[in-house]
C-alpha cells in the first residue's frame, strides 16, 4: 500500500467516534467479565461493528474467575479503627466474622524480606500492590492474610493468581489462598512503624467471588486476498469505569476495524479485532480460551499478535515500544519514530519500571507475562507500543504500569475525564498504520537477527552463571550460524515484488517465529501457559542461575543439571529446525 493510503487512513480517524465509545462504555461503570455490564458492553461492540458493515461473531464460553464484592479491614491494635479497603480477585473470602490475626510487615513482598520474619498464620502488611508473585511468596510463608498497599490516596483492585487463563488440570492448586485488601498508600503508611513495632493486629472481612461464569469474546474479521491474518486485541473487562484501562483501547480497534474496513480490497493479508474478557478477573482467560481453542488456525494464518492497551492517557504523549519480540521490533520502532518522533533510543526514561524483565542482557522491549500475551505457544510475534507519562509527570506512579503510569490505574478515579480524544487519535494514527503495513507487505517487515539476538544474549547470562558446570558452546554456535543465515535472507528478499516470490519468505517468517519463540519466551509445552509470573528469555533455563548456592556434589545439583541438559537440548532442536528451514529457502531461491 502506497504512503498516500496510509496518510488517508490517518486522515480518517475520527475523534467524534472515538468519544462516543469512550462515553458510552465509560457509562457503563465496572466491566466484570460474565456480567450484565459485559453483555451492554458487547452489544455496544457489536452494534458499531455492525453499522460499519463488518463480518463479527460472539463467541461464549465458560471462565472460571474472580471478582471482589467487598473489603474491609478493622484495625484492632495498638488502638481501633477502620481501614477503607477494596478486594483482590482470587483473595478468599473471610468467614462470616472475619480473619483476625497479628500483622507483620514484610516491605516489598520479596523473598528477601520474609527473612527472619515468622508469618505462619498471620497478616502481611506490604508497602507495595497485592501482584501474584507477591500473594505466591505469602503464602509460600505461610501467611493467612495480605494487606498491601497504594503508592498514594487511591486503592487498586488487583489479582493475585499465578495461573495464565483458567486452570488446566490441577492448576487450581497454585492459587495462592490468602485473604487479601488493598488500602492506599496513606493509610498503610500510617500502619507500618505499628507493624515494626509487634503492636498492629487487624481483622479481615472479605467477599470475594470465585467460580465459573458464562463470558463473551466478541470478534470481527475483515479478509484479505491472502488467508493470513493478523491478530489485534484489547481487553475490554474493566476495573471500575476502566476509561484507560480498557475503554479507549476497545473503542481504538472499534476505530481501526472502521479505517481497514474503507481500504479492504487493497489488503493482502486480512486483520481480526478480538475485545477479550477475562483479562482483569480470570488472569487473561480470554486470550487463553481463544489460544486453545483456534490454536491451529493461528498456528497456520496468524502473522502476529497486536495487544492494544491503556491508549489514550491524558498526559502519556511519550511512545514506547513494548512487548515485542526481536524480529518485529526495528519495524515498530522505525514506524513509531516516523509517526510520532519517538522510539526506544529517545523515550528510554518513559520505560522506567517496564523493563522488569528479569534478563541481564536481552531488551527491557521484549514481552514480559502479561499484556493477554497468550499466543507464544503458538508461536505468534507479538508487537505493541505504549504511550507513557514521563517520569517526571506530576500524575506518574512508579508502582503502575497500566494506565501510561498513571496512578489512576484499577481505582475509583479511573474516569472519563482521564482520557485524552486528541492523544487517543493520535495512538490510532499510529496504530492504523502499523496494521496496515503488516496487512499490505510484499515482504513482511521481520528481521529475525533481532530474535537471533535474543538467543545469544540470554545464552550469555546463564553462561555466566553456571561457570564450568555447563557447556553452551553449541548453542551458542547454532544461533549464531542463525543470525548470520537469516540476515543473508533478509537482504536475498529486499528486491522480491511479486507474491510468487514474497509469498514463500513470508512463509518461512512466520514458520521462523513458530520454532523460535516457544522456546525463548516459556518453558512448557506449545499447547500450555507457563504462569503469569516475571520471567525471562530462554525461561527453561532459569534454573542454571540457582547453580551458585547449591553444593556440587549434592543429588539437588546433580538433578538439576540433568534436567538443563535436557532443556538445552529442547533448545537447541528448536534452533535447528529453523536453520533448516532457512537453508531450505536459500537453496531453493538460488
Amino acid at each position: 500500500m502506497s504512503n498516500a493510503f496510509e496518510a488517508m487512513a490517518r486522515e480518517a480517524v475520527s475523534a467524534e467516534n472515538l468519544q462516543h465509545s469512550v462515553s458510552t462504555l465509560c457509562a457503563m461503570g465496572e466491566k466484570v467479565s460474565g456480567s450484565a455490564e459485559e453483555e451492554r458492553a458487547c452489544a455496544y461492540i457489536t452494534g458499531q461493528l455492525a453499522a460499519y458493515g463488518i463480518e463479527h461473531t460472539v463467541h461464549r464460553f465458560d471462565s472460571y474467575l474472580s471478582y471482589p464484592k467487598s473489603a474491609r479491614v478493622l484495625i484492632t491494635a495498638p488502638q481501633s479503627l477502620e481501614i477503607e479497603a477494596v478486594g483482590v480477585a482470587f483473595g478468599l473470602s473471610t468467614p462470616q466474622g472475619g480473619f483476625s490475626a497479628p500483622v507483620v510487615f514484610a516491605g516489598a513482598g520479596t523473598e528477601a524480606d520474609y527473612e527472619g520474619l515468622d508469618v505462619a498464620g498471620k497478616i502481611v502488611l506490604l508497602e507495595k500492590l497485592p501482584t501474584p508473585e507477591r500473594g505466591t511468596t505469602a503464602a509460600a510463608r505461610g501467611a493467612k492474610g495480605m494487606i498491601a498497599m497504594s503508592a498514594g490516596p487511591q486503592r487498586h483492585k488487583m489479582i493475585i493468581t499465578p495461573v495464565w487463563g483458567t486452570p488446566g488440570y490441577g492448576e487450581a492448586a497454585n492459587i495462592p489462598r490468602l485473604h487479601v485488601a488493598s488500602i492506599s498508600g496513606e493509610d498503610g503508611r500510617r500502619l507500618i512503624d505499628w507493624a515494626k513495632a509487634g503492636t498492629l493486629a487487624a481483622t479481615l472481612i472479605t467477599d470475594t467471588f470465585e467460580g465459573w461464569r458464562d463470558v463473551r469474546l466478541p470478534v470481527a474479521e475483515i479478509k484479505g486476498r491472502e488467508p493470513n491474518f493478523v491478530l489485534v486485541g484489547s481487553h475490554y473487562c474493566s476495573w471500575f469505569d476502566g476509561s484507560t484501562d480498557n475503554v479507549t483501547g476497545d473503542s481504538c480497534i472499534l476505530e481501526m476495524a472502521r479505517l481497514l474496513k474503507q481500504h479492504e480490497g487493497s489488503l493482502r493479508y486480512g486483520a481480526r479485532f478480538a475485545w477479550w474478557p477475562g483479562h482483569s478477573h480470570a488472569r487473561y482467560s480470554g486470550s487463553t480460551w481463544y489460544a486453545d481453542t483456534f490454536w491451529q488456525d493461528l498456528f497456520d494464518h496468524a502473522i502476529a499478535y497486536f495487544n492494544i492497551d491503556s491508549p489514550g492517557v491524558k498526559g502519556a504523549t511519550v511512545y514506547v515500544p513494548r512487548h515485542q519480540m526481536g524480529e518485529v521490533s526495528a519495524f515498530n520502532e522505525s514506524t513509531t519514530r516516523e509517526i510520532t518522533g519517538w522510539g526506544t533510543d529517545t523515550s528510554s526514561r518513559a520505560q522506567l519500571a517496564l523493563g522488569k524483565r528479569k534478563d541481564k542482557y536481552v531488551s527491557s522491549t521484549r514481552p514480559s507475562r502479561a499484556a493477554d500475551q497468550s499466543f507464544w505457544g503458538v508461536g505468534l510475534s507479538s508487537i505493541s507500543v505504549y504511550g507513557m507519562l514521563t517520569p517526571d509527570d506530576p500524575n506518574r506512579d512508579p508502582n503502575v504500569g497500566g494506565s501510561g503510569g498513571a496512578w489512576w490505574w484499577h481505582s475509583a478515579q479511573e474516569t472519563v475525564d482521564k482520557a485524552d480524544m486528541a492523544i487517543l487519535s493520535q495512538d490510532v494514527r499510529l496504530y492504523i498504520t502499523t496494521l496496515l503495513r503488516l496487512c499490505t507487505a510484499k515482504v513482511l517487515p521481520f528481521d529475525y537477527t533481532h530474535a537471533a539476538q535474543d538467543f545469544l544474549d540470554a545464552l550469555r547470562e546463564y553462561e555466566e552463571e553456571a561457570g564450568a558446570h555447563l557447556d553452551f558452546a553449541d548453542l551458542k554456535a547454532k544461533a549464531q550460524r542463525l543470525q548470520t543465515s537469516v540476515a543473508a535472507v533478509h537482504k536475498a528478499a529486499e528486491d522480491l515484488e511479486d507474491d510468487a516470490h514474497t509469498g514463500p519468505v513470508n512463509t518461512l517468517y512466520l514458520r521462523l517465529a513458530r520454532w523460535l519463540n516457544p522456546v525463548l519466551f516459556q518453558s512448557r509445552s506449545a499447547y500450555e501457559h507457563d504462569p503469569a509470573l516475571s520471567s525471562r528469555c530462554l525461561p527453561g533455563l532459569a534454573p542454571v542461575l540457582t547453580l551458585k548456592a547449591m553444593d556440587p556434589a549434592s543429588d539437588a545439583f546433580k538433578f538439576t543439571v540433568v534436567g538443563l541438559k535436557r532443556e538445552m537440548n529442547r533448545i537447541g532442536h528448536h534452533l535447528t529446525e529453523a536453520q533448516r528451514l532457512v537453508d531450505g529457502w536459500r537453496a531453493r531461491a538460488q
